[in-house]
Order: C-alpha cells, then structure tokens, then sequence
C-alpha cells in the first residue's frame, strides 16, 4: 500500500520532526531539578537561602541562554553550558567556588536525564506515521552524542528514513542547510514538506524560510510569537503537542 499523508491540502513528500520537547519531555522534571541544586549549592556555600539561589539561577540562565551565539554554541556542550551558568551563580554571590559549581552541575545534568521520557502517547503516534508517511525525517539541534544517546535510549532511530544532528553536519536550525539536508537524503522538496517543533525561531522560522511548510507545538498555549521574535514570513499551524499533530494528519495517537 502507498504512503500517502497530507497537510492540509498538500500531499507530503516528507514530515521533519524535532526532538526535545516535541518527541521527548525534556522539560519534564525541571522544576524539581532546579530545586534540588537550589538546594544543593546553599548547602555548599554555607550562608545563602536556597530561595536567593534559585532566584540567581534563574536570572544566571536566563542571562546565558539569551545571547545567540552562546545559545548555539552552548547547546553543543550542555555540560560546559551547566558549569557556565553554576559559576556564574557563585560569583553573583562574590564566590569563585568552580569545584562546587561544577559538582552541582553534574547533579542537575544527572536529574536532567533521570526525567528525560517520550511524551504520552508520542512513541505510537511515530509508529502510526511510520506506516503512513512517504518520509520521516528527525532534524534536532545539539551535542552529536547528546542527541544520539537520546535515539538509542528510547529506540527512536527505527521510525525514521532520515536523521540530521546539528553536532554531526556543523550546522543546525534554523539554518536552512539543516532542512535541506533532511529533503535531500529522501528526494523530497520544500513545498511539500512539513516541519515541526516547539522552537518558535528554529523550527518555526527556519523552516518557513526554508520554503517548507511548518507547525508550532505550542504546549503552553500562547498562540502569538515569542516576545522579540518576528512575525512568521507566512502562514503557520500551532498545535498544543506532536500526538495532536498525528491526529491533525489523521493517523491519531495513543489509544
């Protein structure tokens, strides 16, 4: 039987999935992770509330991830990027305490994967488009062992034709190399292909710019574009989860 899967009214040659937080939660256990080291790194340096330490961590990642380019080079080496963020928490408080920092980095990358699972229903509804798309394609950012430890431990790499890792090409979204990679290794071209993920400006944007079709999983429901971001070139369809997305193509989720 042939693969057949619309968008809409397009009959896609491929569907171009991202991975965390699209396929895997990996959102899931943050808050708890972020208490914990709260906790941890008070306890270390002897004279600080954990609640002040949580708040400087937060102001100390938000400060981090906020600049592009320590945003794309950081998310190729999390560990490094954790330590980066802990120091800069002890030095907020007038500590050079790196040995601490660095320890309780480790706890959080530890927690960190600890919670780290498929969203509920994800896994069937990846198995259901298997069956029926043309071509399936796994386009994700980050570290190459990072991301392929997270395909092997959860078995991903069998659901798909194609899979492009930002740590292995040398470029990832929203480049558009990283979704013409994609298309090329399964012959399939932009206008009847489809992107989707949680990252408004590198699944969203860059995939639109890429002449493909896109899909915002928005979880949290916001609808408009991130503050600063830009309006979308064109149109795009935002969906609360990637399950939702498997029904909108009508191969449904898990039963």
């Amino acid at each position: 039987m042939p693969r057949v899967l619309h968008w809409r009214t397009t009959p896609l040659e491929a569907l171009l999935l991202d991975l965390d937080d699209t396929i895997l939660d990996a959102s899931a256990g943050l808050d708890a992770a972020w208490s914990a080291v709260a906790h941890a790194l008070a306890g270390a340096l002897g004279d600080v509330e954990p609640a002040a330490v949580a708040t400087q961590l937060r102001a100390s990642s938000e400060w981090y991830w906020s600049d592009d380019e320590r945003h794309r080079t950081g998310r190729l080496d999390m560990r490094a990027s954790r330590r980066a963020v802990l120091r800069h928490v002890c030095e907020s408080f007038g500590r050079a305490s790196f040995a601490v920092a660095d320890d309780v980095a480790e706890l959080y990358t530890r927690l960190r994967e600890e919670s780290l699972a498929p969203f509920d229903g994800a896994l069937d509804a990846l198995a259901r488009l298997r069956e029926k798309a043309p071509a399936l394609g796994l386009v994700t950012n980050g570290a190459a062992d990072a991301q392929r430890a997270k395909i092997e431990r959860f078995g991903l790499a069998r659901f798909f034709d194609v899979i492009v890792v930002e740590g292995e090409v040398g470029f990832g979204k929203p480049d558009a190399r990283s979704f013409a990679r994609a298309l090329a290794a399964v012959g399939a071209s932009p206008a009847r292909a489809l992107m989707a993920g949680d990252n408004y400006e590198c699944d969203v944007l860059g995939a639109l710019g890429a002449g493909l079709h896109a899909v915002w999983i928005d979880r949290e429901r916001r609808a408009a574009p991130p503050p600063g971001r830009p309006a979308p070139p064109r149109a795009h369809a935002t969906l609360a989860s990637f399950v939702e997305l498997a029904e909108e193509l009508g191969v449904g989720g898990a039963k």
